[in-house]
Formats: structure tokens, C-alpha cells, sequence
């Protein structure tokens, strides 16, 4: 099927330049994205502490239960991860996990080797790395460990690369000589190829030895640096033409408790005075990847750098904890730390620090967000205090503010240089809100999407989710003047422990994959032009979906009466009273869904008493969970500020304008609401307080960029649609152009398909020379393409 649209440029209007940073990186460890991941260390579990269990938790039935009552997986299939025995027959030996006479504070746990009887053959520790370890065939591996041995051991060790039946890859030795702590390194080079080699410690001893932090390196990392990064891993981010780098989170900053949020003292220097940590990621992290690593990963990548820092909140998306105002001198006094850490001349303490770890130079860390996701009147007064403190000593660095909760360009009243939104969200979503930013403040601060991605229903990564990103970036990049930086959200993902999907890139030891969203990302990344220039899209379009139920908040229950719901002359449900064992009402974690999912034009009447905490009404309630609800909210404060938002997914824009009103919050307050085709109106106490109507969703989103260097026009089309779409294209202001050059183009026969790690090309963009008959470009049904055109 063929649907028409039209694309007009002026190639000689030009709105403003483009954003040299609009593209940038944002990487978190999660889902193994640093260890077992970009982190080359191939040893998992190398210091012994993955079991340990984070102070103030308990583990109850494979669970964690965090201070604040947030309750996550602790799953360990093994005794101690990572790590198993091989013991000839007739031999007796067996591993424990020790915590006398540790190496040091920092690395309490070692692992004692107790070889009881060897009158024969060999008894053998093995580490499994990441789910294997890769090896290849030429190829050398550094190894580093502690170790000691009690008297009466030998000491010989046999060191070897093999597969689990025993053929040796790489061979070599050592012979421990002190019941003291010594450090021993080792070079390896394999004779094979093995996706799952183990590393193997063997004797032929009786006796008992220990190990601690055992590491194993490639020698091929990127640009050889040591305790460096994955090579396949870092070119993939390369080919992002990427701007800047974000860093290290995410929740990862926050944690779910005082002890589980990010502390970046505690993650430089020797790798054996580095603190590990478990994180809200449900794995813990050995900070191998510390600070120092992320400032070099940008300077090396030619990135400018982000740091967020914890502003004493942990994440409150979770139950989580706040450091009382009074405490708050630490954290400040940490984030003013890291910023000499990475910017201060060697004749400061940290800059001295700094250059005994390798890097005189400061690094020039430019951006500071100061929190993650944080949002409310505790994170304002923490932000206050935080942005006050780093503009009184370093005025030069750019802080950036969460909005997370918060809707548009608003602060609060709080001084803000550039806000952070993000949005996870559905297909809808992204195509429908394309133009979010056409709307916004130009007087406010500068956005940053930090976050984004399509996440309902698109567990893979699919085409059609790429394609509604697509839309939403042609959005942000129509707004550059307002819109200066982006980052896709999560970055990495190892395959075999994804905590959150989808995410831009997949790997396993040895191989690596880009979703369809690298592909968007990636492509507008290379074609970025120099300039905005005006372009108007006409465009067939389709309704959005306007259904659902009512939802409050249970804790709200008892400020709710005389409910009624009508459609017409119809009454839908009628409640004096509102409880979970009612008709038509269901529970949902806090939430009260109410009435039916399906319904789409009705109207509400309801009385509603503010009290200290307001009334939040959801309206056209999916009654879905967390990950893919969808609703209208009316938010009406005690304090009469009203509020009319939408909420999908992670996601929350702004329908209409604020407002507020004179009530008192122990009068009970008439709310009503009309629902009509694609128009709702808000009313409380008879007075219209928003209205908001639906956008269609067009078929068709575009861009168009001027790159003056090169002499060329890029058009950026993007159609998520199941239809071709006959584009007509008219260019004004470069003279008779005709529409011809070289075309990108991403589709795929069906909008579900998906690239995967054994077929990592299946969706990926083809590059040819185009020409359009009488300036007619036939974009293909779920496609996007840019065009780049000579003028």
C-alpha cells in the first residue's frame, strides 16, 4: 500500500548550528557492560567477595532485602563463582573461602587451597572466566596473582589455559615461596582458539596454599594500555561518532543503600587497594573500570567528559536512603575531589595523585550532573548545595540538573544550566511526542535527553523500536538550538546476564552485535551536517490510541468519594467508597486500578479532599505494569498547583500548562473530566483547569542539515509506517537541484525483525546512489534514510 507526503526545504534558511555534542555516550555498569564486558579482565570473581553480602543487608531464599526494605535477586549457583576444583582420582582436596590474614582492608576474602592427599595426577583450581574464557591462537595473556603457602608446601604451581577436558592451550609455572603475601606474574600464549578456555592452578603437592586477586589481561587491549578495555567493544562505540562520554550511571551512582552508591576514592589506584562493590545491578563489580579508567576511556576516544556524582540520595525509584543535610560535607567534599582528581595541576594532592597513577596532564572533565534521576524537595535542596559548592571553586565546569520527575523546563526556582530527561517509552510515544521539543521554553536551560530508548514489547531490539527512536530524534535534531546533547540508554549488554533490555549493543566473549538502534544511532551520528536548515513535512497520519480505566493511590482512599463514570446517558460505575474488594477495583502495588481497561470516551465525577499530600487521578489507565503503563495524570497538590501529564513506560511529558488555584486542602474539591474523541478536559469545582487534545501520529518525521564543507544537503527521513511512502521533495534556495546522490537506507521485510549475536547483520543499512523521478522519493515501509544531495 502507498501513501503520498511531501518534504519542502530551504536550503538557504538556516535556523542556527547544529549541536557538536548532540551525540555522546552514556555508559553504566549494568548487565556486565564493564566487568565482563568493555573491562578486559578475564577472570571472574577474581578476589573471592562475589558472595559477600552488602553491610546493613540480609539474604533470606536467594533474595536481598536492602535497609529500606527493597527486595532484589542474590542468586549463586556455585559455592564461589566462578571458581571449582578438578581432582584426580584418589587424590582428597578441597577450596574454602578464608578471611584470616587477608591481603589487606580492601581485599578481605582469599581462597585457601587445602590439598590433604596428591599420591598421584594433579589437584586443580579452576576459574571459569565470564561464562568462559576467550583465548585465540598466537595470542598472550598476562596473568597477576597474590599468593602464599603454609609450611611443609612445595610451592610449585602449574599455571595452564585448557578446555574442560584437559587439553593445555598455554603452559607455565610458578613456585610460591613465602607464607607471606607476594605478588607473582606470569605471560601466557595459547596455541588455540576457545570461546570457554579456564584458567587452571594445579600441584602435585599436598599441602595448603592461598590466592587472591587473580587477574588475567590480553595483551591486545585498546591502544595497549594496561588493565584496558575490550578492543571489538570500544570500535563499536567508535563507530558512533560519539561526543561525549557519560559516566559510570545511571542507578549504578546511586545504589539501593548508603553502602551500594558509587564512591570513586575508593576506586583508584593498584588494583589491590580498590574496593569492590555489589551493586543495584544484582552482581558485584571489582572497579577495575575505577574513575581514573572512564576520565582515560574518554581522553583516549577524544570524548568530552561527564561525571555524575551522588548528591546523597540513593535511588529513589526503589526504597532507598537519604544522607541527613547535616552529613551532606563528605559527599560534597568528594565530587570537589574528583573535579581536582581530574582537572587539578600535580602540585595539588589529587593532582599529584593523579599523576602517580599515570597521567600528569589534567584530564579537562568539563560536565558535572549532579544526581541521577533524582527528583523532589529533597534532591532540590541537595542539588542547591552541591551546584552552589562546585560554582564557588570551579565555576568553569557545567553542571547539569535531573528532571527526572519533574515535566518541561521547569526548576523550581533553582539555578540550572542544562536538565537531564529521559524517556523509556513505546512505539506511540516516540512517534507521537516527535515534536515535543517545537514547544518548548527557549528563555529556560539547555536539555539533555541522557537517557532513552523504546523499551515495551521490545525485549530484542527491534527495527520497528529503532525506527520510533528514529522519529523522535529527528525531533531533537530540529531543536539543536535547544536540545545539545543525547545519549541512548543502555549502552552494553552482556547475553548472558541482561538485567534490562533492550540495550544498544550485545556481546559474549568473543563476539559482538548491534541492534537496529545502533544502526539509527550510528547513522545520524555520521551524517550530522553544520547547520539546521528550515524544512516542513506534510504527512498523512493515524489516531492515537486514547483507552483505559481510573487509578489513585491506595494510601489516598480515604479522600475519595462519590465516584461516578457515565458515557452518555450510561452510567459505567458508581462507588461511594473505594476499597480493593469492590467491583470493577484492583489491586496493583499502591495503585487502585478502577473500571475498565477498554473504555475510551466517558466522563468522571468525583469529590476529593487534598489534605497534606493532594490527589493524583489517573485517567485512560491501562492498567499495565511499571514497564509498559500507560495513562493521564491529573495532579492537584495541596498547595493548589495542578498539573495534567502523561505517564508510558519510564516516561512523562507534559500535556498542558500548569496551573494554580486558590483551595483548601480540607475542603473536599469536585474534580470531573470529559473524555471526547481525542479531548480531555479537566474541571474542578465547576472551573475548566486543562484541556488536551491528541496529536495524530504522523507517517512521516524528517530533518534537513546543511554541510556547507562538503557542499551537500542531508535529508533525514524516517518512516515507521507499513506503507511506502511516494515522498515529494522540493528544495528552494540552492537553485535547480535535482534530487539525486547517495542514499543510507535501514529497513527490513518485517518491523520485528531483530539482529542477534549469531546473526548480527540481519537488519543493517545499505549505502547506494539514488535518483528521484520528478523529485519523488519512494521511502520503503518501515525504513528510515538520509539522503545526501549536492548543491
Amino acid at each position: 500500500m502507498r501513501k503520498s507526503a511531501n518534504v519542502t526545504i530551504h536550503a538557504d534558511k538556516i535556523r542556527f548550528p547544529v549541536s557538536s555534542t548532540l551525540y555522546g555516550l552514556f555508559f553504566e555498569e549494568i548487565s556486565h557492560a564493564g566487568d565482563g564486558g568493555i573491562y578486559a579482565e578475564l577472570i571472574r570473581n577474581r578476589s573471592f567477595e562475589d558472595t559477600l553480602v552488602p553491610d546493613r543487608c540480609h539474604v533470606e531464599n536467594c533474595k536481598l532485602h536492602s535497609p529500606a526494605g527493597w527486595i532484589s535477586p542474590f542468586e549463586h549457583t556455585d559455592p564461589i563463582p566462578g571458581w571449582y576444583t578438578q581432582i584426580s582420582e584418589g587424590c582428597e582436596a578441597e577450596i574454602k573461602l578464608d578471611d584470616e590474614l587477608p591481603l589487606n582492608e580492601t581485599n578481605p576474602i582469599s581462597l585457601r587451597v587445602e590439598a590433604a592427599s596428591v599420591p598421584h595426577g594433579r589437584v586443580s583450581v579452576c576459574n571459569t572466566g565470564f561464562w568462559g574464557i576467550p583465548v585465540r591462537s598466537g595470542e598472550t595473556y598476562n596473568l597477576s596473582f597474590y599468593g602464599k603457602k603454609a609450611d611443609g608446601f612445595q610451592g610449585d604451581l602449574e599455571i595452564t589455559l585448557e578446555d574442560r577436558s584437559g587439553n593445555v592451550y598455554a603452559f607455565g609455572s610458578v613456585t610460591l615461596t613465602s607464607g607471606e603475601w607476594l605478588k607473582y606474574e606470569l605471560t601466557l600464549e595459547s596455541d588455540r582458539d576457545d570461546a570457554e578456555a579456564i584458567l587452571a592452578f594445579s600441584t602435585q603437592s599436598a599441602g595448603t596454599f592461598w590466592l587472591e586477586l587473580v587477574s588475567l589481561f590480553p595483551a591486545t587491549t585498546f591502544l595497549h594500555k594496561k588493565n584496558g578495555l575490550r578492543p571489538d567493544l570500544v570500535g563499536m562505540l567508535q563507530q558512533l561518532k560519539p561526543s561525549f562520554l557519560r559516566f559510570p550511571g545511571g542507578c549504578f551512582v546511586e545504589g539501593f543503600s548508603v553502602e551500594t552508591a558509587y564512591r570513586w576514592k575508593k576506586t583508584i589506584g593498584d588494583l589491590s587497594e580498590r574496593t569492590s562493590h555489589w551493586t543495584l545491578w544484582q552482581y558485584r563489580t571489582t572497579n577495575g573500570l575505577g574513575y581514573h579508567e572512564y576520565l582515560q576511556m574518554a581522553e583516549d576516544m577524544g570524548l568530552e567528559m561527564m561525571f555524575v556524582v551522588n548528591c546523597g540520595l540513593t535511588c529513589q525509584g526503589r526504597p532507598g536512603e537519604m544522607i541527613p543535610m547535616e552529613d551532606l560535607s563528605e559527599w560534597v567534599q568528594d565530587m570537589l575531589d574528583a573535579i581536582e582528581y581530574a582537572n587539578g595541576p600535580v602540585t595539588s594532592y589529587w593532582g599529584s595523585l593523579r599523576a602517580k597513577h599515570g597521567h600528569p596532564e589534567p584530564f579537562g572533565l568539563k560536565y558535572l550532573e549532579i544526581g541521577n534521576e533524582n527528583f523532589g524537595p529533597e534532591y532540590n535542596l541537595r542539588y542547591r548545595v552541591f551546584y552552589e559548592s562546585v560554582k564557588e571553586k570551579y565555576p568553569e565546569i557545567v553542571t547539569i540538573w535531573n528532571t527526572h520527575w519533574e515535566v518541561g523546563t521547569e526548576t523550581k526556582g533553582l539555578p540550572v544550566e542544562i536538565v537531564d530527561e529521559h524517556f523509556y517509552a513505546d512505539n506511540d510515544f516516540y512517534q507521537q511526542y516527535h515534536d515535543m521539543y517545537d514547544h518548548y521554553d527557549r528563555s529556560g536551560p539547555k536539555i539533555y535527553v541522557g537517557e532513552y530508548a523504546m523499551i515495551v514489547d521490545n525485549k530484542t531490539g527491534t527495527l520497528l523500536g529503532a525506527l520510533s527512536e528514529a522519529a523522535f530524534m529527528t525531533g531533537m535534531e530540529r531543536n539543536q538550538d535547544l536540545v545539545t546533547m543525547s545519549s541512548y540508554a543502555p549502552l552494553f549488554a552482556n547475553i548472558h546476564h541482561t538485567v534490562w533490555d533492550p540495550s544498544l549493543i550485545y556481546f559474549d566473549g568473543t563476539r559482538v552485535c548491534g541492534t537496529p538502534s545502533f544502526h539509527i544511532q550510528k547513522m545520524f551520528g555520521e551524517h550530522r551536517g553544520e547547520y539546521v536548515v528550515d524544512s516542513y513535512v506534510a504527512t498523512e497520519s493515524r489516531s492515537a490510541d486514547l483507552y483505559g480505566g481510573l487509578g489513585v493511590e491506595e494510601k489516598a482512599l480515604d479522600r475519595i468519594r462519590d465516584l461516578i463514570v457515565s458515557s452518555g446517558s450510561e452510567t459505567l460505575l458508581r462507588l461511594n467508597r473505594l476499597s480493593g474488594s469492590q467491583p470493577q477495583c484492583r489491586e496493583f502495588h499502591g495503585t487502585l486500578w478502577i473500571g475498565d481497561p477498554s473504555w475510551s470516551q466517558y466522563d468522571v465525577s468525583v469529590k476529593a479532599l487534598l489534605g497534606s499530600e493532594g490527589i493524583r487521578l489517573r485517567l485512560l489507565d491501562r492498567h499495565l505494569p511499571w514497564d509498559k503503563q500507560n495513562y493521564l495524570l491529573w495532579e492537584l497538590d495541596s498547595d493548589g498547583e495542578s498539573r495534567l501529564v502523561r505517564i508510558v513506560g519510564w516516561s512523562r511529558v507534559k500535556l498542558a500548562p500548569n496551573r494554580k488555584i486558590t483551595v483548601q486542602e480540607s475542603d473536599w474539591q469536585h474534580m470531573q473530566v470529559t473524555i471526547v474523541n481525542d479531548t480531555v478536559k479537566c474541571f474542578l469545582n465547576g472551573e475548566l483547569i486543562h484541556e488536551y487534545q491528541s496529536a495524530p501520529i504522523p507517517y512521516l518525521t524528517s530533518v534537513s542539515t546543511l554541510d556547507r564543507t562538503a557542499g551537500e544537503l542531508i535529508i533525514k527521513l524516517v518512516n515507521p509506517s507499513p506503507y511506502l511512502l511516494e515522498t515529494e521533495i522540493h528544495i528552494h534556495g540552492a537553485g535547480n537541484v535535482p534530487v539525486q546522490g547517495i542514499q543510507t537506507v535501514l529497513t527490513s521485510g518485517n518491523p520485528k525483525d531483530a539482529n542477534t549475536i549469531d546473526l548480527p547483520e540481519s537488519v543493517s543499512p545499505k549505502d547506494s546512489d539514488f535518483k528521484c523521478d520528478n523529485n519523488v522519493y519512494p521511502l520503503p515501509p518501515y525504513a528510515a534514510a538520509i539522503l545526501r544531495i549536492k548543491i
